[in-house]
């Protein structure tokens, strides 16, 4: 297992070590002490659920090896992860290849992350954390306005981080993790479909109301709300695996 220390190095012109300085110059240091496969494990996952790495498509260690500046060593230990979370699969005498996850596949995974939101939208309605609330809102207008000048990149970026606020304002980390792992899979088809929910009328409306539900500490309401969006969500991207070429 390698573990790496990064260090920056001093700005050229640091004044540590004259005569007569107040204070010491301040550093800037980044240490990182975890393995080296978990430091590029969420790279090579975010190449190939953003469709770097297309399925079929053999992961090019050399290259990896020399792009991350490692060794074969943790490079594989990372793909056995990406293995274990269905993205690759180690094939003998030939490596890693990107998986090609079918429309059930799919459809299966939709139907785990749609549970696991309206569990986590029920429990935050209950709760009503101020801070959880807070934050969901603000989230839920700043994409209102990225959606106003038709923003999609931010808007994608915004609605990602508004469902996962509602999952993490569960406070449940067995239902965080299981959300996450899912995620990785929902994003993938999203990608793959050229396509986010869309901007329109009804995607605003779902989460207006969604927002809503939460702030009026309604649970049945919340999940209720929750369960019509991700179905939407749903029919779409299933509706575009459907017609994808072979």
């Amino acid at each position: 297992m390698e573990v790496t220390t990064k260090i920056a190095a001093a700005d050229a012109d640091s004044p540590l070590g004259k005569r007569g300085q107040a204070e010491p110059p301040k550093r800037r240091a980044l240490i990182s002490r975890e393995p080296m496969h978990e430091q590029i494990l969420p790279h090579i996952r975010r190449d190939i659920v953003e469709g770097r790495w297309r399925p079929g498509e053999r992961l090019p260690e050399p290259l990896l090896c020399a792009e991350f500046g490692i060794s074969r060593t943790p490079m594989r230990d990372a793909l056995k992860i990406l293995e274990a979370e269905g993205l690759v699969e180690l094939v003998p005498h030939v490596g890693a290849v990107v998986t090609d996850p079918t429309q059930p596949d799919v459809a299966e995974k939709m139907e785990v992350l749609m549970a696991l939101e309206q569990a986590a939208a029920a429990k935050v309605a209950s709760t009503r954390s101020p801070a959880v609330l807070e934050r969901i809102n603000r989230l839920h207008m700043q994409m209102s306005e990225a959606a106003h000048i038709n923003d999609a990149a931010t808007y994608y970026r915004l609605n990602d981080e508004f469902h996962r606020a509602i999952v993490l304002g569960a406070d449940n980390k067995t239902l965080a993790d299981m959300h996450e792992h899912i995620m990785w899979h929902v994003h993938r088809a999203r990608h793959r479909a050229n396509e986010y929910e869309s901007l329109s009328q009804g995607a605003a409306e779902h989460h207006e109301r969604i927002v809503r539900c939460l702030m009026q500490g309604d649970p049945f309401a919340a999940a209720q709300a929750m369960n019509e969006h991700l179905h939407d969500v749903a029919s779409s991207i299933i509706g575009h695996l459907a017609h994808k070429p072979n």
